[in-house]
């Protein structure tokens, strides 16, 4: 499931960011959630309404960031769960919104700002040497043709039809690595120097070396062959996430 919010989360941001406001849910509900209900999170404007979701995917979620990059974790913060539902007021539904390449979308800072309010969470940034995969082009050049970015980017640039393929419309080299770190578990740093944005089709085998592994490439081999795009493993600087605060009940609805 991170795997698909990891795609996801290349849609939307909005004017908030411009005129610096912290725009905020009117009406939240949280709730402890049947531990037999599958995780799930879905949006409709600004609507949002998640099951069986806990405090560490949340965290994620709103601070798009990996679950191994998110440093101070208390151990119950991947086994408390919760129901939400949270819709946003009617000023920040007539909101205009923009797209903005790199920055969260409109409701992962309102999810932000309700863990903040509700669960009194308090987090700060470092940046540490870690282990990453580094995107390149490889040898013999890549193998798309290469556009002038568009004014704004579509909601939705990728697709999974299925474990082992993706898709991609109008996506830029660094969008590529941001979805490819979600499927790697890893941070893939963009160093192609690309510039513009391509469509792509990949499929490669999702579980290689099991025993009903396919025929397909391994993930990197498939960018090389397919793409013309190469991963190497490197040890690089990465933003982490650093929880100083916070707590495992909510305060009341």
């Amino acid at each position: 499931m991170v795997k698909c919010i990891a795609v996801a989360g290349i849609v939307l941001s909005a004017v908030f960011l411009v005129r610096g406001q912290s725009p905020a849910f009117e009406v939240a509900s949280i709730k402890p959630s049947d531990p037999s209900r599958p995780i799930a999170i879905n949006r409709s404007g600004y609507h949002l309404s998640t099951t069986s979701t806990s405090l560490l995917f949340l965290i994620t979620w709103a601070y798009d960031i990996q679950s191994d990059h998110v440093y101070g974790q208390p151990k119950w913060l991947d086994s408390v769960r919760y129901d939400v539902v949270a819709n946003a007021s009617e000023d920040t539904r007539r909101a205009p919104a923009r797209p903005l390449r790199n920055g969260p979308t409109v409701l992962q800072q309102m999810m932000q700002s309700l863990l903040a309010e509700r669960f009194k969470l308090a987090v700060h940034r470092e940046v540490k040497e870690l282990p990453v995969y580094v995107l390149t082009v490889a040898k013999n050049g890549a193998k798309f043709q290469l556009a002038e970015e568009p004014e704004k980017f579509g909601l939705n640039p990728f697709n999974m039809p299925g474990r082992g393929r993706l898709a991609g419309t109008q996506v830029t080299a660094a969008m590529l690595a941001k979805v490819l770190s979600g499927q790697l578990g890893r941070t893939v740093q963009d160093q192609t120097g690309l510039k513009g944005v391509f469509d792509f089709k990949l499929e490669w085998e999702p579980d290689p070396g099991s025993p009903n592994a396919g025929s397909a490439p391994s993930l990197f081999t498939a960018l090389e062959e397919q793409l013309g795009l190469k991963l190497e493993a490197r040890k690089g600087p990465v933003e982490v996430l650093v929880i100083d605060r916070i707590e495992n009940a909510p305060t009341a609805n």
